[in-house]
């Protein structure tokens, strides 16, 4: 199994903190009220979420009385069952997300997959959950990295935990199950609560502000577009990557192509030859 770790929680604002855990660089995050704390991803795998358990109880002075997954991709979900005696949050599509075959995950983390839960107070599109002195909100925007990305907002803080719907580290990742043409509208989501001094903390990376946000939310939207566009005019995916303009690196563009391309052409949108008129 990849070696795991998990760094020491900072306070990035009063009551709500983050950590990172490795192998995926992934955000964990803290929110600390009078009467409990609530996590926010629980890692990938049982070990790791334990660990992420026992860390945030030193932290946070209360005791830890609910969880939330972001989404049902491996790194973010797969420790859940180390929470599984307290409520724990995630879109109702997280369950089936779980039940098909997981994303990238490494060959000798298989056989963990049968002590693998799902949320226990699964949504559809709010929640709000009061721990004292510090009320919670998680939101599904609706479909974009995944089909159940749910967004915590900490109100009190001016803090946002986005999830993959943003990414710092590295460009978004655009997996099989991604929904191209919705994520820009679930991002909208987000930039309509943003503030000059909201903390954005994306699911791998450093916390940004609402000029990123926006930013990547453009990105996306241009990438989508630009096949479109390309489609339009009769360019087949083989020879799309030298005919556009990206805003992203070759590798990550490559990756996204047949993604976009097969999306489209569900709607019925193909490259067709322009015969030339005599």
């Amino acid at each position: 199994m990849p070696e795991s770790s998990l760094s020491p929680f900072v306070e990035l604002r009063p009551g709500v903190f983050r950590a990172i855990a490795e192998p995926e660089a992934v955000t964990i995050g803290l929110v600390v009220g009078s009467q409990g704390a609530l996590v926010v991803v629980t890692g990938s795998a049982i070990a790791q979420g334990a660990a992420i358990r026992a860390a945030v109880e030193t932290v946070a002075g209360v005791p830890v009385i609910a969880a939330v997954v972001t989404h049902g991709h491996w790194d973010h979900v797969y420790g859940l069952a180390a929470f599984a005696d307290l409520p724990t949050y995630g879109h109702e599509s997280v369950a089936d997300a779980l039940r098909t075959s997981p994303l990238d995950l490494p060959d000798d983390m298989a056989v963990e997959m049968e002590s693998l839960v799902a949320p226990n107070r699964p949504f559809s599109l709010a929640k709000a959950l009061d721990l004292g002195e510090q009320r919670v909100e998680l939101v599904h925007f609706g479909r974009g990295h995944t089909a159940g990305d749910v967004v915590v907002i900490v109100p009190g803080a001016d803090v946002i935990f986005a999830g993959d719907l943003l990414e710092e580290a590295n460009p978004p990742s655009f997996g099989p199950d991604c929904h191209l043409r919705d994520w820009p509208a679930a991002i909208d989501g987000i930039l309509g609560l943003l503030g000059e001094a909201t903390l954005v903390v994306p699911g791998h990376g450093e916390p940004g502000d609402r000029v990123f946000a926006f930013t990547q939310r453009a990105e996306i939207s241009a990438l989508y577009g630009q096949v479109e566009y390309l489609i339009g005019q009769g360019i087949k995916e083989a020879d799309a990557y030298p005919a556009g303009e990206w805003p992203f690196d070759e590798a990550t563009v490559r990756a996204a192509l047949p993604l976009a391309y097969a999306q489209l052409a569900a709607q019925g949108k193909v490259p067709r030859t322009k015969l030339t008129l005599l």
